[in-house]
């Protein structure tokens, strides 16, 4: 009953693991998610953290809004989806 079926090489958990970091990925990339994360989902706090800000994210629409997360945006805040801005 303990034994395993290992014949591709690949572990349950390196496949869990895996759609777990691919999830948040695949909502991002989502064109017709019309519907926003809340604040407290995504770790958002209106100060900056490690030097990154929400005014330098990809998805900061100044000059309070996110095209991301719901609510109230500070230019100055940070979430856990930031993604630096494109150089223009």
């Amino acid at each position: 009953m303990g034994q395993t079926c290992n014949n591709s090489g690949v572990s349950r958990r390196t496949v869990l693991i895996a759609a777990a970091g691919a999830a948040p990925l695949l909502a991002l990339m989502s064109s017709d998610a019309k519907a926003k994360m809340a604040q407290g989902a995504v770790k958002y706090q209106p100060d900056p953290k490690d030097g990154k800000q929400c005014d330098g994210c990809n998805f900061f629409v100044a000059p309070n809004s996110c095209k991301m997360v719901d609510g109230n945006i500070a230019a100055t805040g940070w979430c856990a989806l930031w993604v630096k801005k494109a150089a223009a």
